[in-house]
């Protein structure tokens, strides 16, 4: 085990092997494993995906994306630019939205993420840890980002940023191991029960994400340490996949210094294909959808539209710019349905 410290500066224990860590689940224990999942807000299933599909997603990146002088939204900042590596050679801005990478310039890359998202043993266990298919319903990925460079993730849930409209930690999230992850690579964290024991610290006031975000991450902490949450770091080995509830507090550790190794992996965030996507608590963001593999994915800045592609110019070209225009209308949205959810109170 190699002993670190949590975001709060209690002890972590951080499984170098599977052989120090939990067995866990296969996909032949779904059952036992949605148990698992509704007690502790979090769940991983060992080897779920085939190790030729993870090579796919690896040597598409290496024959298109590595080299690509195109811009691509980061998840890191919400900014389009290039590519940056570190040191040691790996992507130090992960990209956002694969779903809505332009497919003339990252086709291969595109499909083979795509394919391993909608792979019939990942698709099950999602409708399952969803709660089980309605009739005629199956499941939606809203959203998805690739990671190699270790690089730290504050503590946070989900549902601060996107949920289900439908009912708030109505939605799941998969970290998708593509290489085994060592111990020193910024491994993934969780807060095990803390969708169900946790407070939901809502983006309004002042949390909200417009003005308010280093406050909501104070606000994170504060509480965690008030509630003595604790923390796992699960051992993912390549195809392993780790889901977690979108109430579940989470994040990543930190690269250890002078550590050579990468994380590369996916992660997908997922909804019944009949509910909608709820953004910042505020507002339901109606998403296009397309279908791979006859799973519905939904688009936000599809690159394949002309449209899409002059906003990326614009984005890329003048980026103060562009983080002042998001800025502003995210507190124009925020404010805007929080005085609407207000009015509509007065009035009952």
């Amino acid at each position: 085990m190699l002993r670190t410290v949590s975001p709060i500066g209690s002890e972590l224990l951080v499984p170098e092997s599977i052989g120090e860590d939990k067995p866990y689940f296969t996909s032949d224990d779904l059952e036992q494993a949605c148990e698992y999942y509704r007690a502790q807000g979090y769940v991983v299933f060992r080897g779920l995906v085939g190790p030729a599909l993870c090579d796919r997603v690896l040597r598409g990146f290496q024959q298109e994306v590595r080299d690509s002088r195109v811009p691509i939204l980061r998840q890191k900042n919400m900014q389009y630019e290039r590519n940056e590596f570190d040191q040691n050679g790996f992507l130090n801005n992960p990209i956002f939205n694969i779903q809505d990478l332009q497919s003339k310039h990252f086709k291969a890359f595109k499909s083979a993420a795509l394919d391993l998202y909608t792979d019939p043993a990942v698709t099950r266990a999602v409708d399952a840890l969803l709660g089980g298919s309605a009739e005629g319903e199956g499941v939606r990925l809203i959203e998805s980002m690739y990671f190699e460079a270790p690089a730290g993730t504050w503590p946070h849930q989900d549902s601060y940023y996107q949920d289900s409209a439908a009912q708030i930690g109505g939605a799941t999230a998969a970290w998708i191991a593509l290489e085994d992850i060592t111990s020193k690579a910024g491994r993934f964290y969780v807060c095990p029960k803390t969708h169900a024991q946790f407070p939901v610290i809502w983006n309004r006031d002042k949390w909200n994400s417009g003005t308010g975000h280093e406050n909501y991450k104070d606000a994170i902490l504060s509480v965690a340490r008030q509630h003595g949450v604790s923390w796992r770091a699960p051992y993912l080995a390549k195809g392993d996949v780790l889901f977690w509830n979108s109430l579940t507090i989470h994040g990543s550790l930190p690269p250890f210094p002078g550590s050579p190794d990468s994380r590369k992996s996916l992660t997908g965030h997922y909804l019944r294909s009949g509910h909608q996507l709820f953004q910042f608590h505020t507002r339901v963001r109606r998403q296009k959808v397309k279908e791979h593999n006859g799973t519905q994915i939904g688009l936000l800045h599809d690159q394949d539209e002309v449209r899409n592609q002059l906003v990326r110019a614009f984005a890329y070209h003048f980026p103060n710019l562009w983080t002042q225009a998001r800025r502003i209308a995210i507190k124009f949205l925020v404010n805007f349905h929080q005085q609407g959810a207000a009015a509509r109170g007065a009035n009952r």
